[in-house]
């Protein structure tokens, strides 16, 4: 057997990914990983991509997901897929050669095919059970993700990944009553992109969560569940040695503004603009995100995680000082240089983009710019750091760069 690597980095990585998606099954393969996951977040958390070919024909894919380091070494999860009938030795064949090729620890062969083991927990914070789901969860996660988003198979995440075996960085439901409410999972991720100051050594970067998605039921929002979920994450997360967790969220989806930096102290200094290529019914413009930072063991997210449930939110019409870059999408000032800024964004973005999709693409296309302006980690650019409102209009407020406020915001 020969092993081919795929880069993402190669000029045909997505045509290779197309054709492998669609040898597999694509969206009637509830084995697979979303097309959109695998396209721009598996690289992204270290993932790699391996064929393996028998007489130069490939017979059999491999998903390396990162798992951890031995010694210095990267360790990975092999989820293996097989293209055509091929005897089980194969895929020993195929691990032993791909972890000789990478020159890195016996590779984690998981076959999702294979009986897989579950194990839940139980953490219960007042009325709700945060914990690893059994079996029967694991299954609601994935409906619950048709339920909250109305997601076509194509865009659902494979059962088994909740298993034991295939040992993913989070897994947690949140329980009411008995019944699964809502969710949280997130992969582990070798840590490439550089960070303020040392932060890199002082939070341990090279081994960090990727928290992917977090669903609430709409009967059970209000009860906090996104927060209790995040509070869980990073108190299993630092138990494990890791201090680092991001994720992406759509910058103009005020809720989670105000949950992930009025509410767990998260930051944004990384901002990319169409980073999904899919679209649906909550995404019908270009898919911009932020990717953000949280140092789960700094004091900032202490503080905030130890406070209950807490949210701080800036009161723009009393805060007049912090000057405001845009008037919704017809104004823009690119030239602003103040200490803090407020960026506006829409009121309700979910129901804009149903009711007005030209005002949506309006409002897409003017922040993508003042975010690609100002957002950013080099002096002169700007962190967001919290959110704001001025009646019903809604911000978010960003600090400006320099050395000060990295120290602050990564004091322990």
């Amino acid at each position: 057997m020969d092993i081919r690597l795929l880069e993402p980095q190669s000029p045909t990585w997505i045509a290779e990914l197309d054709r492998l998606y669609a040898q597999l099954g694509g969206a009637d393969n509830a084995l697979l990983f979303p097309y959109h996951f695998l396209q721009a977040t598996f690289p992204k958390i270290g993932g790699r991509l391996a064929v393996g070919l028998i007489q130069g024909v490939a017979t059999v894919v491999g998903f390396l997901f990162p798992r951890g380091f031995e010694q210095q070494d990267r360790t990975y999860t092999l989820r293996y897929h097989a293209l055509s009938n091929v005897t089980p030795p194969v895929a020993q064949e195929f691990a032993t050669k791909l972890s000789a090729l990478l020159g890195c620890p016996p590779l984690a062969l998981y076959t999702p095919e294979h009986t897989q083991h579950f194990a839940p927990t139980h953490q219960l914070m007042g009325s709700v059970d945060i914990g690893r789901p059994d079996a029967t969860e694991a299954t609601q996660i994935r409906q619950l993700q048709q339920q909250i988003w109305g997601s076509t198979p194509e865009f659902l995440y494979p059962v088994d990944m909740h298993s034991l075996e295939f040992g993913l960085g989070t897994s947690l439901v949140a329980r009411v009553e008995g019944k699964t409410a809502g969710f949280l999972f997130g992969f582990y991720k070798f840590g490439e992109s550089s960070l303020p100051l040392d932060w890199s050594a002082q939070f341990n970067g090279r081994l960090r969560l990727e928290s992917q998605i977090l669903g609430v039921l709409p009967a059970y929002r209000g009860m906090r569940l996104a927060f209790l979920l995040k509070k869980v994450q990073a108190e299993n997360a630092l138990q494990q040695g890791i201090q680092l967790i991001n994720w992406t969220v759509d910058p103009l989806q005020y809720p989670n503004a105000a949950l992930n930096f009025g509410m767990l102290g998260a930051l944004a200094f990384d901002f990319t603009p169409d980073y999904y290529p899919f679209r649906n019914e909550l995404n019908r413009v270009p898919a911009s995100r932020f990717s953000l930072t949280w140092l789960a063991n700094s004091l900032r997210v202490r503080d905030r995680l130890a406070t209950s449930v807490r949210t701080t939110i800036v009161d723009l019409h009393r805060q007049a000082s912090i000057p405001r870059v845009n008037d919704r999408w017809r104004t823009l000032d690119e030239a602003v240089d103040a200490p803090s800024i407020a960026l506006e964004i829409p009121t309700n973005w979910t129901a804009l983009q149903q009711e007005n999709l030209d005002e949506a693409l309006q409002w897409r296309m003017a922040t993508d710019a003042l975010f690609q302006r100002y957002i950013g980690r080099n002096p002169g650019q700007y962190v967001v750091t919290g959110a704001g409102v001025d009646g019903e209009r809604r911000f978010l407020i960003a600090e400006q760069v320099q050395d000060a406020l990295w120290e602050r915001l990564g004091q322990t």
